[in-house]
C-alpha cells in the first residue's frame, strides 16, 4: 500500500510539534461532545493504545460535506491516544465496539478551533462526524537493532537509510551500502525534501527499510512517527547508532 500525502501531512505536523490545538481546562465543559450510538458493535472495544480504523463521514453545521473516507473507500486508522486526531475524535471513538456506529457533534475546543483546517473547515466549526469503528489491532513496534542485526537486514535486501546531515557523513563515513537522506536540520526541523527522497527509496508502507543516526536518538522519535502517522509497518533502527556500530568493531566508509 502506498501511504497517502495526507498521512505524510499528519507526519510532517507530528514531527514538526505543529499541534493545531490543545484543550484548556474547563473549555469541554462549557462545549461538551455529544455522542449518540445509532447501531450497536458486538467486537473488540476501542482501547487507548490500540490502532483502530475508522469510517466516516463529516458535515459542517449548515450540511456541507466536508469529507467523507466511504467514498475512497479506505478508512482512517490511527492509534488512539497518540494525539495523531483531533480531541474529539480520541474521545469519540474511545470506548467503541467494532461495528458499532456513532454520531459525534464536536465543539470548536475539540475540533480545529479558532485556525479551522484550510478551505474545508472554518475557524470556530462545530463539526459533525457519522463514524463506524470497523477494526481495532494492537500497533506495530518499532524494531531495536544492533550492529549484527543491521548488517543482516542488509544482506536480506533491506534498505538501509542514514538520516543524518552531510557534515555528519562527511565527518565520520557512512555505513556501507546506506543510502543518505537528511531528515533534520540542525534546529531539528524536518527537511522539506524528506518526503520526496524517503519515498523513492522506501515506496509502500510494507517495504522493510532500517534507520540510523549518530546515536539512535533521533530514528527512534523518527521511526515512531513513521510507524504511527504514516502507516509504516515493518520500520527498525540501529539503537545505538553509528556509536554502538564502531565500538562493535565496524568500520564506517567515506561517502562517496
Amino acid at each position: 500500500m502506498i501511504p497517502s500525502s495526507m498521512r505524510f501531512i499528519n507526519f510532517f505536523a507530528a514531527v514538526c510539534l505543529a499541534v493545531t490545538l490543545f484543550q484548556l481546562p474547563g473549555e469541554a465543559m462549557a462545549n461538551e461532545l455529544q455522542i449518540t450510538t445509532t447501531k450497536q458493535g458486538d467486537g473488540p472495544v476501542a482501547e487507548k493504545g490500540m490502532k483502530v480504523a475508522v469510517h466516516y463521514v463529516g458535515k459542517l453545521e449548515d450540511g456541507t460535506e466536508f469529507d467523507n473516507s466511504r467514498k475512497r473507500g479506505t478508512p482512517i486508522d490511527f492509534v488512539l491516544g497518540s494525539g495523531q486526531v483531533i480531541p474529539g475524535w480520541e474521545q469519540g471513538i474511545e470506548g467503541m465496539k467494532v461495528g458499532e456506529q456513532r454520531d459525534l457533534i464536536i465543539p470548536p475546543e475539540l475540533g480545529y478551533g479558532a485556525r479551522g483546517a484550510g478551505g474545508a473547515i472554518p475557524p470556530n466549526a462545530t463539526l459533525y462526524f457519522a463514524v463506524e469503528l470497523m477494526a481495532v489491532s494492537m500497533p506495530a513496534s518499532l524494531g531495536q537493532l544492533d550492529s549484527k542485526g543491521l548488517l543482516t537486514a542488509q544482506k536480506e535486501g533491506v534498505v538501509i537509510i542514514d538520516i543524518r546531515r552531510p557534515e555528519e557523513w562527511k565527518e565520520t563515513g557512512v555505513i556501507e551500502g546506506a543510502a543518505t537522506v537528511t531528515a533534520f536540520d540542525e534546529s531539528g526541523r524536518l527537511m522539506p525534501d524528506f518526503q520526496e527522497k524517503f519515498m523513492s527509496l522506501v515506496p509502500t508502507s510494507d517495504t522493510a527499510f532500517v534507520l540510523y543516526c549518530r546515536s539512535g536518538s533521533r530514528t527512534n522519535m523518527l521511526g515512531r512517527a513513521l510507524m504511527e502517522q504514516v502507516g509504516f509497518e515493518n520500520v527498525s533502527h540501529l539503537s545505538g547508532g553509528i556509536i554502538q556500530f564502531e565500538e562493535e568493531g565496524n568500520k564506517l566508509v567515506p561517502l562517496n
